[in-house]
């Protein structure tokens, strides 16, 4: 008899490690006692496969045990042996399925995993009758339902959704362990992670002179549609004795995000994430992301986007914390540039998340797409690749990706090349590299989009300075004001170098408009988005951030590579410093309105917003230097709240309107000549109100956020 240590393969969080076992080559000296104990110790360190073996050989001796032939069902489902898991079910289903009524479930489900699905929903059908006699009834209704709807998706889907060519990955990349997390650093260079063994081995568990073999980076270059494995990742990232992978790298390409996973004293694995960031040519020493990890569950496969208001870094990761739907949930959370952390992260919601598992997520900044992989919404098999357009919590309903990428086996860690006309994935399905059965290991596969085309849309955005404000405003308001000059006898149209435009898709189905894109407007007016094929879009151009304008285009029966070219969008330039309205009098220390000065608010400000039904103003009133600070401080408030109140009263909605007095603290003009005596045409000017444009009410109206 030897000791050993044995390489597994234990699907958690997709990784596998190494763990510490007793296989035995010859066990018919061992006892019945022997093997079940045999069993448990090697559950108990974390070896499945020699637990198998031992419970195999208990139930040749003791085939009448029902309960362990439920247990070993249970260890093959777990290493996702389709088909002993599904054979020993059935035994269990036909010995006592009274006391195991989950027994015809999970036989149904492998029979699913394995593609038989007219079979499968028969089964399925079975246990809805037994249903009631279980604790969790409503449970398990919810969970029936996505199975069916799964095999009911799965039976219409037969034809690929667009033409994609798949490649299996050879050995130089793949083994017969299980490879994960392909991630493009450009078109032709991937970094993934990987066991690289190609036999299954076993360690003495007492030499501590070895090293166990544990998960590590590596990368591989591409030539055409193959990639070759190039070796071990010399990064900092790669340490002996902790599996590590998951990789995700930053926008900007400074800073790498990866997992590490560990046992805790309780045996269990906790992954957390951690971060190295670039120096030069160099990665520093890891740290951990401590404000994204929890201590007792697991953190695990981080993707990188952007918080389309401000472009801070969100990071989104997998994670059985507490919180959330069911097992894995997906989670996000954003990073504050002043603390230079991480905020709290937050659960992704129940549009995504699911009873079941949700994993491996990544995020496509140039489409705003969530790609993810799920067996808790309607799936070909078990996990499959979902997408998802959106951020944060704000998602439309998640679309299976369907055929070739999905199967009737697991398929994680979708991602595309920056080019976007492929990608990668990983899956477990029959004709990948495997030890101990055609489903149990996990292989990198690369596919070819073989209709890909490109698409963009372009146009122009002008800017037109004799605008309807600056015609009406051009009698009554200061030509002496000392900012803001302007022309207002020519008309001048230019570009609007830094005017905002966004993209939105706009989804029928849900009738919501989704923010995709954003692009400001080059020196010669133009602007560029990439377009998705056969979708509704809207461009929204922020009109230096007041009357936003928008344009419709779409891709709909666009076959091959095209560059939409818009019609030019005209746009207001709006004066954004304060204008000064003249002939708004008060009498003296007094807030009230006078008759004339009504009349020229009629004239001005209340004609323009009437006109311009979405702006926000700000009436801002100031004094001149008589009194103290904070007299004219309140005094003037009462005056830009006298100018809010009167425009109320006339049907201008309270929202568009912001009263702010300024007191004497923001003269335009002296308030005494330079010998020290009173200036009082100078402190007239002084008294004045003011008005400036500070938005609009549909800014941003049209961006659907949740926080």
């Amino acid at each position: 008899m030897r000791k050993n240590v044995v390489l597994f393969i234990l699907f958690i969080f997709c990784f596998t490690s190494l763990a510490i076992s007793q296989p035995i080559d010859d066990m018919s000296g061992l006892g019945s006692n022997h093997l079940k104990g045999f069993t448990k110790s090697s559950l108990r360190l974390g070896d499945t496969y020699s637990a198998i073996d031992f419970l195999n050989e208990y139930l040749i001796r003791n085939p009448e045990n029902i309960k362990s032939t439920y247990e070993l069902a249970e260890l093959y489902r777990g290493t996702r042996d389709y088909g002993n898991a599904a054979l020993w079910y059935k035994k269990v289903i036909d010995a006592d399925e009274d006391n195991y009524p989950l027994a015809r479930f999970y036989y149904a489900k492998m029979l699913k995993m394995e593609g038989v699905y007219d079979e499968a929903m028969i089964n399925f059908s079975d246990f809805k009758k037994n249903i009631k006699q279980l604790m969790d009834e409503a449970l398990f209704k919810k969970i029936l339902k996505n199975e069916i709807d799964g095999i009911d998706y799965a039976r219409k889907a037969l034809e690929p959704k667009q033409r994609i060519q798949v490649y299996h990955l050879d050995a130089t990349v793949n083994n017969k362990h299980i490879d994960l997390s392909p991630l493009a650093l450009d078109d032709n260079t991937m970094i993934y992670a990987s066991l690289y063994m190609d036999t299954l081995k076993y360690y003495s568990q007492k030499d501590s002179t070895i090293d166990v073999p544990v998960r590590q980076f590596y990368y591989a270059k591409r030539s055409g549609d193959s990639w070759k494995g190039t070796g071990l990742a010399e990064v900092s990232f790669n340490i002996p004795g902790i599996n590590t992978g998951n990789g995700a790298l930053s926008t900007d390409g400074m800073r790498f995000y990866f997992t590490r996973c560990e046992k805790n004293w309780k045996n269990e694995n906790i992954c957390k994430i951690f971060v190295s960031r670039k120096e030069g040519s160099e990665w520093t020493v890891p740290e951990e992301v401590t404000e994204l990890n929890h201590p007792q569950f697991t953190t695990t496969q981080p993707a990188i986007g952007t918080d389309s208001r401000s472009g801070n870094e969100v990071i989104y990761f997998s994670s059985n914390r507490p919180g959330g739907k069911g097992g894995l949930d997906l989670w996000y959370a954003i990073f504050n540039k002043k603390t230079g952390t991480f905020k709290e992260p937050k659960n992704m919601g129940s549009i995504i998340n699911s009873l079941g598992d949700e994993m491996t997520p990544w995020y496509d900044t140039q489409t705003r797409n969530l790609y993810f992989s799920s067996d808790g919404h309607p799936s070909m098999g078990g996990l499959d690749i979902f997408k998802s357009t959106g951020e944060m919590r704000t998602w439309e309903e998640p679309e299976n990706v369907g055929l070739p990428i999905n199967s009737c086996a697991d398929e994680l860690y979708f991602s595309y090349t920056p080019s976007h006309e492929d990608g990668f994935f990983v899956s477990n399905r029959i004709g990948g590299f495997a030890h101990r059965c055609s489903t149990c290991g996990d292989d990198i596969y690369f596919f070819r989009l073989l209709d890909f085309i490109k698409i963009g849309v372009t146009g122009k955005v002008l800017a037109i300075q004799d605008s309807s404000i600056y015609k009406i405003l051009e009698q009554n308001i200061d030509k002496n004001k000392t900012v803001g000059e302007y022309d207002d006898t020519d008309e001048l149209i230019e570009p609007a170098v830094g005017a905002i435009i966004n993209l939105f898709w706009q989804n029928e189905k849900s009738k919501t408009d989704m923010f995709i894109a954003r692009d400001t407007v080059k020196a010669d007016g133009s602007y560029f988005f990439r377009l998705e094929p056969e979708k509704k879009y809207k461009l929204l151009v922020e009109n230096y951030g007041f009357f936003n304008k928008t344009l419709t285009t779409n891709t709909m029966g666009i076959v091959s590579s095209d560059t939409i070219h818009l019609d030019a969008i005209y746009i207001n330039k709006i004066p954004l410093e304060p204008l000064v309205v003249k002939n708004i009098y008060y009498e003296f220390n007094k807030s009230d309105l006078t008759k004339e000065s009504e009349g020229v608010i009629d004239s001005t400000i209340f004609r323009i917003m009437t006109e311009n039904p979405t702006i926000v103003v700000e009436l801002r009133s100031h004094t001149d230097s008589i009194s103290s600070a904070g007299y004219n401080l309140k005094l003037s408030q009462r005056r830009a709240e006298s100018v809010v109140k009167y425009l109320i009263a006339k049907g201008i909605k309270e929202e568009r309107l912001i009263a702010k007095g300024f007191g004497k603290n923001m003269p335009i003009a002296p308030n005494s000549n330079p010998d020290g005596s009173d200036n009082p045409e100078g402190r007239q000017k002084n008294r004045r109100t003011e008005f400036r444009i500070v938005g609009s009410l549909e800014q941003y109206s049209d961006i659907k956020y949740e926080e």
